[in-house]
């Protein structure tokens, strides 16, 4: 791929990665049309099928491969003000409209401007508590008046964390170009494809869901009843445990 130089894509928060991914849904697929959100604004890109009006929206998650080849984050990445979700909420014209929203997980190898790694993937598979989602949207406040002298302000913004599907230790994810979708999706996945993974998601209300990998670089397909399953494939974000937070401050040595 060729990334133009983020000083002319835009403002600083506009990703050239997310420009380019735009231009190539255009040109690959001259039936839809495509709308990028613009900065800070989720979903990343929407796009609408002009014949059937479908919509759905797609944010895109970029990781840069270290020198080691692996991912930069680790079991999370941020999702900034907004936690992600099956669906999203946009306007289309006076109405608000609720959409299925995917996520793209790329990681990029800098040397050779190439995606090692491609996950598009139903948001559910991350949340799919919609009424949190649109919680989270809303969530974010401004103080004023703060301070001594009443000139400043502070931002009150939730960052939310959740599991990073671009972690090198994922090795059924790590180095793939997949989809994950749910089982009962498959209907409307068209063409040949191949199916190499089922992933059960349990929640903490005894509820499974279950997904399947599409990969149609893998030599074979396995019929359902066959797939390798995974579960709690995410264990490693539930371990985590608060930690007290300290002030840092600069640290000198005494005068001798």
């Amino acid at each position: 791929m060729t990334l133009r130089p983020p000083s002319v894509v835009g403002t600083v928060q506009d990703d050239p990665f997310d420009c380019w991914m735009e231009n190539e849904i255009k040109k690959g697929c001259p039936e839809f049309e495509v709308f990028r959100s613009g900065k800070l604004t989720t979903p990343d890109i929407v796009v609408r099928d002009k014949k059937n009006n479908i919509l759905i929206g797609l944010e895109i998650k970029k990781l840069i491969q270290t020198t080691r080849g692996k991912d930069p984050r680790g079991l999370t990445i941020d999702y900034n003000s907004c936690l992600p979700c099956g669906k999203a909420l946009i306007r289309v014209g006076e109405d608000t409209v609720e959409i299925p929203c995917f996520y793209l997980f790329a990681m990029l190898d800098p040397t050779s401007s190439q995606m090692v790694t491609t996950i598009i993937m139903d948001g559910d598979f991350l949340n799919y508590d919609f009424e949190l989602h649109k919680e989270a949207k809303y969530a974010n406040r401004s103080e004023y008046n703060h301070g001594p002298y009443g000139e400043g302000s502070v931002r009150h913004r939730r960052m939310y964390t959740y599991p990073n599907p671009l972690n090198y230790k994922m090795d059924f994810f790590h180095l793939r170009h997949i989809l994950v979708v749910k089982k009962q999706d498959i209907c409307h996945v068209e063409g040949e494809y191949n199916c190499t993974d089922l992933v059960v998601r349990d929640d903490k209300y005894d509820n499974s869901f279950h997904y399947v990998i599409i990969d149609n670089k893998a030599k074979d397909s396995l019929p359902f009843e066959k797939l390798p399953v995974r579960r709690d494939v995410f264990r490693d974000c539930k371990g985590r445990m608060p930690r007290e937070r300290t002030a840092s401050m600069p640290h000198i040595p005494p005068i001798e």
